[in-house]
């Protein structure tokens, strides 16, 4: 079915390229079903703006990910690594657990000063005091 408007890359499936985008519509990851879709319409030849208004999207989202297509088939539907520093791991000794878990159980966090918070009160670990 063919609409008016452009679409900048035309896009020809193979019937193992049509048969996992149409599984992959069906699959609980809102994006990987969303980026099936806009495929599967671009390659039924559809404009970008009409796949777009179909599928709920920007147009330039519909271009990105035909052009991404058309380079790299499936593989170019994959989403890129996360964009920034990534997460440090957080590595515990045993004694590191167990103190947190301990913490955790009564209710309290001491913070680099050695104030131990509990609740809103906050007291000074070494004078026993309200701070």
């Amino acid at each position: 079915m063919s609409h008016s408007g452009p679409s900048a890359v035309a896009i020809t499936l193979s019937e193992a390229e049509r048969a996992e985008l149409v599984r992959r519509t069906e699959m609980p990851h809102r994006r990987s079903a969303e980026k099936a879709r806009i495929i599967l319409a671009c390659a039924d030849g559809m404009s970008n703006a009409s796949v777009a208004r179909l599928v709920g999207v920007q147009a330039k989202t519909v271009g990105k990910w035909c052009r991404a297509f058309a380079a790299q088939r499936m593989a170019g539907l994959e989403d890129a690594g996360w964009i920034g520093r990534p997460k440090a791991d957080l590595s515990l000794d045993d004694a590191e657990r167990q103190q947190l878990q301990q913490w955790a159980r009564q209710g309290q966090l001491t913070d680099m000063a050695g104030c131990v918070h509990v609740g809103a009160c906050q007291y000074r670990r070494e004078a026993g005091r309200l701070r």
